[in-house]
């Protein structure tokens, strides 16, 4: 009876380990197909921490990495954050990538809020924008810009969302994913060649 159950164990294991490994090939293969071009950013104009305007133009002729949310955030943002912090040094040698991070609370995420939450992150440069905006405004380029859902602030996504040098949008990452974030920095190499 102990082999029975040591056999069916170990057959339970390999296809497991089949499984993960089939998923890894699929997601490689994914990777290396064309990269979609999925929406053009709609205008817009919201505030960066310095107080200078930003908005769609600034997303031209730059690859940037976008993602949303708020700095008293108890869930996702302090690991999104760190993981876009790992990206925004990985590129620190290049002017052709950028990082976008809009807030989703704008009431309690002023400027100086802002401007304070990226130096804990180690934003030294403007390769690294925070964003904020009127709600309304925020909410409107969340599901209508980058065709995302979920209630505002708490339900955000937890997406890293790749714009290309046009404004447009490109692909969405899993940040909790290393796969996914491997292929999202093929996928910044693949259209930095292009500029």
């Amino acid at each position: 009876m102990k082999v029975f159950r040591i056999i069916i164990l170990f057959l339970a294991a390999v296809i497991v380990l089949v499984a993960v490994a089939l998923s890894v090939i699929q997601k490689g293969h994914e990777a290396q197909g064309e990269l979609p071009v999925l929406y053009e950013l709609p205008d817009f104009t919201f505030m960066e921490r310095q107080g200078t305007p930003f908005g769609k133009n600034e997303f031209i002729g730059k690859i940037s990495i976008v993602d949303f949310i708020f700095t008293n955030c108890p869930g996702p943002c302090p690991f999104m954050s760190s993981k876009m912090a790992e990206l925004y040094q990985i590129y620190a040698d290049t002017d052709k990538v950028q990082f976008v991070s809009i807030s989703v609370d704008p009431n309690r995420d002023s400027l100086s809020v802002l401007k304070t939450y990226a130096g804990r992150f180690g934003v030294t440069d403007d390769r690294w924008v925070f964003l904020r905006a009127p709600m309304l405004e925020i909410m409107d380029l969340y599901e209508n810009g980058f065709k995302l859902g979920g209630i505002l602030p708490v339900d955000h996504s937890t997406k890293f969302i790749l714009v290309d040098h046009t404004a447009t949008i490109r692909g969405y990452y899993d940040c909790y994913d290393e796969i996914s974030l491997k292929i999202l920095k093929m996928h910044i190499r693949e259209l930095a060649k292009k500029l």
